[in-house]
Formats: C-alpha cells, structure tokens, sequence
C-alpha cells in the first residue's frame, strides 16, 4: 500500500495549478464565506445561535447547512495549513466557538441544528422524521472532517473535540444490539469514522490532551468500528430503527456491500460511500470490501464514467444511468466529481496503480475545475457537455454545497501529488511542488520545476536524500501522454515497468535531477458503441485537458461536422493565454475549440463537447430508447457495432 505525505510536508509552489490556488485562497474563499454568513439574511452561524439560545422554530437554509459550513472549515484548515492566514485561522476559531455552545446545550454531544430548532423529537430519523432529509449522520461526519483537519493544521483541538463527543453520540446511538441498526442516508461520516480512528490511533499524545483539557476518555477503535457496521448493515433492514427503513438504490441501501457490482443511485453519495469504503478496507485488510470497491470501480470506469471524470447521468435524484447511459446534458454534479475524485485517491493508496490517478487527473481539471469561473466568485452545480446558450454559472444557489465539496477538493490537492511506501516513491501529479518525504526512515526532499502541464509536457524532477539510498522513483506515465521519455545520468526511461509507472531504481544522491518529456498531442476520442449519444461523434483532447466549441468562436454555430484533417495548436487568450485548438470541418469551414474548463466566461452561447465527424457513420448502432436498453438487447454478432479492440474500454483515442 501506498501513503500519502503528511499534508503539511507538500507545497504547491509554482505553475498552473499555483495559479488556481492562490485565486481560491484570496477570492475564492472569503466569496464563499461572505455568501454563506448572509444567506437568506439571517446567516448560517444563526442556526448554531439560536440553538445555544433556546430559540426553535426556524431554520436558515435546508438540514444539511451545518455540513456545508463544516466542510468549508475542513477546505480552509487544509488551504491555512499550506499558507497561514491569520484572518481565516480566525474566522474559524469564531466559527468553532459558536458550534461549541450550540453542542454544549445537550448533554449527549449531539448536533444536528436542523432537527434541534424544527423536529427535536425526530432525532436520526425517527418518530416520524427521515434521516434522508435530516442530513444528521452527514453532518455530524463533516463536521468530524473538520474537526480533524483543522486540528492538522493548527494543532487547536477545540473543534477536534466537538466532533469527537458527536461522534461518542453517534457510536453510543449505532450498532449492533442492544444499539440501534441506523445506517447513513447521506454517506460520508464513513470515511470520517476512519480520519479519526486513524489520527487518534497515531498521535500518541492527542488522547492526553483532549483527556486534561475536555475530559475526553477516546477510544479509537469505536470509530472504526462504526465505520464497518455501516458498511455491513446496508440492506440489513428488518430492526432498523430509522426511517425510511429501506432507502433503496438512492442510498445504495439496496443489497449487501459484498453483493453490490455496479454503481447506482444518488451519485454523490455512491462516491462518498465508496470512498469510505474503499478507506475501511484499507484500514481493515477485509477482502470483502476492497473487492467491493475494485468491483464498483469498475462498473463505473467501464460503464458509467463522462469523458470529463464526470458522474451522475440523471437529473432525476441525480443520480447513475444505466450502463453507457452517457446523455451530453447529463447532470454531472461538481459534488460528484469532487466526491469520485476522493473515491480514485482511496483506491490508488489500496491498489497503486496509475488508473486511479488517471481518473482522478481527468475530474479534476475536467469536472471540478469547471465549477468556478475564471473570476472565481461564480459556480456551477451542473456540469453539460451541451448547451443550448441558457446555462451559466450563478453567484449563489438555493443549495450551495457545490462550492465547498470545491474547496475540500482544492484545499488537499497536494495530498495526492506524492505517496510513499515499499522503498519507493511515486510522483503521481506532474503538478509544480516539493516535498519532505519519510521513506522507512530516511529523509527525502523532493521538488518539481518547471514544470509544463498542462500546457507542455516538460517537467523536472529533483531529489534531495538526505544522504546516499537506494530506493526506487516510479514516475506516473499519464494515460494521455504520446511519447514519454525521462533522463536520469544519461540514460532514458521510455516504458512503463509497473501498474501505468516509469521505474528507476538507483543509489541516490542529493541533486539527482530526473529530466521529464512527454507528448502532448491533440487528439479525437470517440466512445464505445454503446454509447448511443454519441455515435458518429467524437471529442477533442489535449495532454489531461477536455476540449469543447463554444459559439464566441464559432459564430457559425456548434453544430458542425469535422473534417478528416489533423488539429492545429495555438496560443490564445482565454482568461488568459492557454492552448486552442483548430481545425477544418467537412465543409471547409474552420472551427475553435477552447479547454472545457473555460467555457461559459465569455457570456452565454451554445456549447459543444461532442461533435460530429466526416466519415462516422451516425447510424452505425441501432438507437434504443436508452443506451442501457440496447446494452440488453445487443445480439454481438451480426449487429452494426464493432466491438473489436472495446473490451474493458469506454473511451479511445486516435490521431
């Protein structure tokens, strides 16, 4: 198994994603906050004053506010820990204060403001209340998550401690008998349980302190614990004690978690709790839910996946398709992309292979990315790969959570660049940065520079052990890269030795520099034949990068047939100066297309991720009502679609 850097240890130091960075810390950020303390008037830290007050009877906001405000902590504890900031160190100490004497009015530690100030009878979904609309077990976990993290970054234990005493509610209320059988409506408290299990398990002098200073007794393997009945107590209905007793495939509440093979429901909780699964199972070694997690993977890399890393095809109860259900104005929640991101970084640390980076690469720029505007105060909730010229980012929502899941993201990204373990080290992310690395023992300073991506594919590796080891370098080789060849002493690594890794294996010294090229070439994708919406279409790539045409550059329109020819590169300003790219359409038109991630910052107008292509037949697979539909009833042989070369594919890649 792989281990990610101490959070703290990694700084992302120059580059394009410096630059994105740096906007979300200093704009980004005090927007959301702004919003957040005046929504709907009244604020969101009211909800917290009013139950320290007594005062039921409103709410601000809907039941899951409290996780919202939570998760926003947990993405500025990481954010302050890279680059302190007084100001928002501050701000979450007045954030912490005020959830700390709404938790002090009950006795139990639990806090849950939505069900306290309007159904205070109703607790984890009972007597009449429903857990999938209380959001507590959600909350409670963000606010776990926060809790931790801030501790991480600061070493204040204030807010730990609050969400230690509503995780005690918690494990105090759930599991086996004579405890009650309540299992998450809204996954992500499971991987919560496992955060905290694994810090108090490793900071020998934590439990101390939280003893001295808030008479905490912590018994770590409580949490982890909980954790596991959660995962073994889905479909388990005949004593559950909340309602609604069967959540369904909405809350993958449909069958065992070692039956479960293929990804439905609610997409942002199916990721969150596949994250948590995939955590449990490392945490564990259990067989059972790390087979789980590949099975799930699977489904969704193979089947269900956008070719932006994007998930969740329906609008309705935003939700998973069937398989290759793949509609261009699919939902594609930020949330989503966010949530199936953490998923491919819990499945790198259990299996090591460069897939999961793949993916994870691939939502980052091409699904979250997208959520915020180049003026970094605008969002996007949904995420089409069509427009008809309507949709555009708004300065705030009804339901906000896409902007903070956003922050969590952005705020830890570091977390994935390194990991270490079994005598090696492994540079996942081509991503400006250093890092001080404990490899079984010996200190290793390690920095990226100059580093192109995603605009050229030059990067420059440099080692600095503290003294002459012998360990291993595994180089991620992207799946997006066209020739790759990386300079050590003279010699060249071209081909990947391991998993999607560049290996070389040396004694190093201090300086070692590892010189790194790698193609970048335009590309047309097209997708796997069952993908009915796209059919005769295919999408324009570049190194990670997800091309679309918007209608400012293309005044005649998106709706065009490309050419045969080949795509031409070009520098342009875009909100900046970025790559486009060009070509000739079947009539001798030409077309622009820009990176995805920009579309929509140059007003409104129709947009196209898929388009049509000179020479794809458009009926080379018989349309069903859905792609799932025909999925069913394909008969191999003898059908339109050439599935040759398609086997465990979703999406290929030509020149």
């Amino acid at each position: 198994m792989m281990n990610r850097p101490e959070h703290r240890m990694v700084r992302i130091t120059e580059g394009f994603w410096k630059e994105q960075l740096d906007k979300i810390h200093h704009v980004t950020v005090w927007d959301v906050l702004n919003k957040f303390e005046h929504d709907h008037e009244d604020g969101i830290m009211k909800n917290y004053e009013w139950v320290a007050e007594g005062k039921p009877g409103k709410h601000v906001g809907p039941p899951w506010y409290d996780g919202l405000i939570c998760e926003v902590i947990r993405g500025i504890s990481d954010i302050i820990a890279a680059s302190y900031d007084e100001a928002l160190d501050q701000k979450i100490e007045y954030y912490t204060e005020k959830i700390s004497q709404a938790q002090s009015v009950d006795p139990d530690g639990y806090i849950n403001t939505y069900t306290t100030l309007i159904c205070p009878d109703r607790r984890w979904g009972e007597n009449g209340g429903s857990l999938i609309w209380q959001h507590e077990t959600y909350n409670i976990g963000c606010l776990v998550e926060a809790g931790v993290h801030y501790y991480k970054a600061t070493g204040k234990t204030k807010l730990l401690s609050c969400a230690i005493k509503a995780a005690d509610c918690m494990c105090s209320v759930m599991g086996p008998a004579p405890r009650k059988n309540i299992v998450p409506a809204h996954s992500l408290a499971e991987e919560a349980m496992v955060k905290l299990y694994r810090l108090l398990k490793d900071d020998e002098k934590l439990d101390q302190t939280l003893k001295e200073e808030y008479g905490l007794a912590v018994q770590p393997e409580k949490y982890l614990e909980l954790a596991c009945f959660w995962m073994d107590h889905r479909d388990v209905h005949a004593d559950r004690a909340s309602f609604p007793h069967y959540m369904g495939e909405y809350a993958q509440d449909h069958c065992r978690i070692e039956e479960q093979s293929e990804a439905v429901g609610h997409a942002v909780r199916a990721a969150l709790m596949y994250t948590g699964l995939t955590a449990v199972g490392i945490e564990t070694g259990e067989e059972k839910y790390l087979s789980a997690a590949k099975r799930l993977w699977d489904n969704v890399e193979q089947t269900k996946l956008h070719i932006s890393g994007g998930i969740g095809a329906v609008h309705n109860e935003e939700r998973f398709g069937y398989q290759y259900d793949l509609p261009n104005d699919a939902y594609l929640e930020t949330c989503a992309g966010v949530a199936f991101a953490f998923w491919a970084g819990e499945m790198y640390r259990a299996f090591g292979e460069s897939r999961y980076m793949d993916a994870f690469e691939c939502a980052l720029y091409n699904n979250v990315l997208p959520g915020l505007s180049a003026d970094g105060v605008h969002y996007f909730y949904e995420n089409p790969l069509i427009s008809d010229g309507t949709v555009e980012r708004w300065s705030w929502h009804g339901c906000p959570c896409c902007p903070p899941m956003f922050l969590k993201l952005m705020g830890c990204l570091q977390d994935y660049i390194y990991a270490s373990g079994e005598n090696r080290i492994a540079v996942n992310l081509h991503i400006g940065s250093e890092a001080d690395l404990s490899l079984d023992g010996l200190h290793v300073k390690i920095e990226q520079k100059d580093c192109g991506i995603p605009w050229s594919g030059e990067n420059t590796i440099v080692l600095h052990p503290e003294r002459e080891a012998a360990f291993t370098l595994a180089i991620r080789r992207p799946a997006w890269s066209g020739k790759f060849c990386a300079v050590y002493r003279g010699r060249k690594f071209e081909t990947c030795d391991e998993k999607g890794y560049v290996l070389i294996s040396d004694t190093f010294r201090d300086g070692d520099e590892i010189r790194i090229s790698m193609e970048l070439p335009a590309m047309k994708v097209e997708a796997h034949p069952y993908v009915s919406a796209d059919v005769g279409r295919v999408a324009l790539m570049r190194g990670p990068l997800l091309y679309c045409l918007e209608e400012v550059d293309n005044p005649s329109g998106v709706d065009v047939t490309l050419g045969n020819g080949g795509l031409s590169v070009s520098e342009r300003d875009v909100c900046g100066l970025v790559r486009v790219l060009s070509g000739a359409c079947a009539d001798g038109e030409t077309f622009t297309a820009v990176p995805y991630y920009l579309w929509n910052n140059r007003g409104k107008g129709r947009m196209a991720v898929w388009v049509k292509q000179e020479g794809k037949d458009m009926d080379a697979v018989k349309t069903w009502e859905t792609a799932g539909e025909y999925a069913a009833h394909r008969t191999g042989a003898g059908t339109a679609a050439d599935l040759t070369g398609w086997e465990g594919k979703l999406y290929r890649r030509y020149l």
